[in-house]
């Protein structure tokens, strides 16, 4: 275990110092300037997916049996609750009774939920984001047909390979509303994703959601191979429990869906928050640092594979009490220009 390293840091030892503020500050301000260039330059765009696509990732090796250890010491055990994020690219897991080591996305995918719902076990529930994806959608990934159709047995999910077989797989459920749907599979999973759509016009993190759900039972949420500040979805909850007192104005936006149910389409209207504010205004970087200090946000290492991890109830309870009187984690609303 003297390769596993992580920063499980008790958040009453980081006192912010005055130089630590003003670097912070500086460091928002560089963040938001950035996602103001980087939006509205299609060149730099252009650029930098030709850059991240140039060059292969570096490899990620583990063992099964260490991975699985330190997964249990956070927390990933018998009859817990457990929501994963994963990226199986260049991840490589051994075997210490079969000395070659498992290879290829679909491979190491197949076995990494193996391994994920053997630790859970028959009393524990897991959970994947199945982030539907779309024939017509804009630049950030978001559907611009008015009438967009979505099946839960049949739309492929956008958020990796192991998701994609996690929820094709027999007993997962997933949910009906077609904007950031869930897979979950377990004896809570009937529970956390009932009556995420209705007639109310739900969001898709709001209060009837499976997020919101996830976060009131305080699971936990990992990444395996992948930082886990860059798919935080749960961060959203708090904003869509406070709808309509939320204060950036205009802030959700009515969508409307052909939902599949039962071998029938049905339409379907929800709301969801416009998508120039999640381009040009949230600051997420900000926002790791800040549940890095607080010490709900834990990174670590096993092998040279990333795992990072929180607490739904923590990062909730936080959220909710810093964007009490503010917009926070969006920085400057005001100025971004809605086109929706």
């Amino acid at each position: 275990m003297n390769n596993i390293s992580n920063d499980f840091c008790d958040a009453s030892a980081r006192q912010p110092r005055p130089t630590a503020v003003w670097k912070d500050a500086l460091l928002l301000v560089a963040e938001r300037v950035g996602r103001q260039l980087y939006w509205n330059s299609r060149l730099l765009r252009s650029w930098a997916r030709r850059w991240c696509a140039g060059g292969k990732p570096a490899p990620q090796v583990v063992e099964r049996e260490q991975l699985k250890q330190y997964l249990r010491r956070i927390g990933v055990r018998e009859g817990a609750l457990v929501m994963a994020h994963t990226s199986v690219t260049g991840l490589q897991l051994t075997d210490r009774e079969h000395p070659e080591q498992v290879r290829g996305f679909a491979t190491v995918a197949a076995q990494l939920i193996k391994d994920l719902q053997e630790l859970v076990g028959p009393t524990g529930t897991l959970v994947m984001p199945a982030h539907a994806v779309y024939q017509q959608q804009n630049e950030y990934g978001w559907p611009t047909d008015r009438d967009v159709k979505y099946d839960p047995q049949r739309t492929p999910c956008c958020v990796g390979f192991a998701n994609e077989l996690f929820w094709r797989q027999k007993g997962v459920l997933r949910s009906l509303h077609p904007h950031n749907s869930l897979a979950a599979c377990g004896p809570l999973a009937e529970e956390l994703l009932q009556n995420n759509l209705n007639e109310h016009k739900p969001l898709p993190h709001g209060v009837d959601s499976g997020y919101y759900r996830f976060c009131q039972k305080d699971g936990l949420v990992i990444s395996i191979g992948v930082p886990l500040g860059r798919y935080l979805t749960l961060i959203h909850v708090a904003e869509e429990v406070r709808d309509q007192q939320w204060p950036i104005p205009d802030f959700f936006v009515e969508r409307r869906y052909i939902v599949r149910i039962d071998g029938q389409d049905q339409p379907w209207t929800v709301r969801q928050h416009r998508s120039e504010y999640g381009k040009f205004s949230i600051c997420m970087r900000k926002l790791c640092r800040d549940l890095r200090a607080e010490g709900i946000l834990h990174e670590g290492m096993v092998g040279s594979v990333r795992v990072d991890w929180v607490r739904a109830g923590e990062v909730f309870d936080y959220m909710m009490s810093r964007n009490k009187n503010s917009s926070y984690p969006y920085y400057w609303p005001w100025l971004v220009n809605r086109t929706e």
